[in-house]
């Protein structure tokens, strides 16, 4: 037991080792002006200084975040009615709405994007606009979790039960959802948006198909100016890394403070 205990123990080290290196030798470099020995040389924080005052960056991250958060608000509250409304008023119809929603999980975001792209640019409408055809993708992209994620929220807090209490105090189903379903789901639809959030803003290949030369968010812009100052795009990369490990650090926080919750409700 105790070998493979030390045996687990140099695996996992070695796996942690192979995934951290790129990320410590980005780092490193994005320090130093010149890397062409075994250590680096002249370390400085100037290539952080050009990219922290860099308009186009900045114009990245903000439009990145957009392009993020509006398609996961959107989806949110498309799939929160619709699921309330399933498993209310229509409950044979949930096990329809699950297929749909599950089907985006066996497409590639790549086959998702050129398909979108083929089917409706130059068609004249409104979705021929490259903004609107990224912000359906991501709507797609971001379904299957949501869909889950709400799912197990209202089954959590047993919406039925909740609304037939509120009733029986008199209150109107319009008040029961926006007052008591909501705030109680609440904590739920924050870890599901937090999420997508975090996996939309770290995109690349969806929006390179679509729409990078119209919305340039900080990846392409990344992407585009690889080639002219590595050091400077080093940095950009690590910043970018920080931004989404504190997303990530929210989702995670997030989702603690859920299960401390729940086990404060059941006690």
């Amino acid at each position: 037991m105790k070998k493979n205990t030390i045996t687990g123990t140099i695996w996992q080290a070695a796996v942690a080792l192979f995934l951290i290196l790129p990320l410590v030798v980005t780092a490193t470099y994005s320090f130093s002006e010149r890397w062409i020995t075994i250590l680096p040389e002249n370390l400085t924080l100037k290539f952080y200084q050009a990219r922290l005052s860099d308009g186009r960056f900045w114009a990245g991250i903000l439009r990145g975040m957009a392009a993020a958060a509006i398609p996961v608000i959107a989806t949110n509250i498309i799939m929160l009615l619709a699921l309330f409304a399933a498993i209310i008023y229509f409950p044979k119809t949930e096990k329809y709405l699950q297929v749909c929603c599950i089907i985006p999980t066996t497409i590639n975001g790549i086959i998702l994007a050129t398909s979108i792209l083929s089917s409706y640019a130059g068609t004249g409408t409104i979705f021929s606009n490259r903004i609107v055809m990224l912000m359906c993708a991501y709507c797609i992209f971001c379904l299957p979790l949501t869909y889950q994620g709400i799912r197990n929220s209202l089954y959590a807090v047993n919406t039925k039960m909740l609304l037939e209490a509120a009733a029986i105090l008199g209150a109107d189903e319009f008040y029961g959802f926006v007052r008591i379903i909501v705030p109680a789901i609440l904590p739920g639809l924050v870890n599901t948006a937090l999420i997508n959030f975090a996996g939309l803003f770290g995109d690349f290949a969806i929006i390179k198909i679509i729409a990078a030369s119209q919305f340039e968010t900080v990846q392409t812009y990344l992407y585009k100016s690889r080639n002219t100052d590595t050091q400077s795009f080093s940095a950009g990369v690590v910043i970018l890394l920080l931004i989404t490990m504190i997303i990530n650090i929210a989702v995670h926080r997030n989702a603690a403070g859920n299960v401390q919750r729940g086990k404060e409700e059941n006690a």
